[in-house]
């Protein structure tokens, strides 16, 4: 969804990113802020509403396929299997073992910590 540049700095760097960069970089349609949410939302459901049902499948379907072509089952295939064998790394293992016995704010700041090391 966001390109290249953008996936790799995500996965690698593990930082967050805000809304307004989010949607700038393609990875969500749009930010609103928390108190226009529901309004907003509203707005695009009533508007989504209007368009008859059969166009709306029509529509859905097209943009699927489109999807399906480019190897959409392919990539969520292979990021099932990379996130499969990442989480028997020996990092993750201990970043899952603190978690459970110091809670998550342990975790990462071992991580954190563990960062600095390599």
């Amino acid at each position: 969804m966001v390109g290249p540049q953008w996936a790799k700095r995500l996965l690698l760097s593990g930082r967050p990113i805000d809304g307004r960069t989010a949607e700038r970089v393609g990875l969500v349609m749009q930010a609103v802020p928390a108190a226009e949410l529901d309004t907003e939302a509203h707005r695009i459901a009533a508007d989504i509403a209007l368009v008859p049902h059969d166009l709306l499948a029509q529509n859905k379907s097209i943009c699927n396929k489109a999807i399906e072509l480019m190897g959409r089952t392919l990539l969520q295939e292979l990021a099932r299997e990379s996130d499969a064998i990442v989480h028997q790394s020996p990092q993750a293992r201990e970043f899952a073992a603190i978690a459970r016995k110091d809670g998550l704010k342990a975790a990462l700041a071992w991580q954190n910590r563990a960062g600095e090391r390599f």
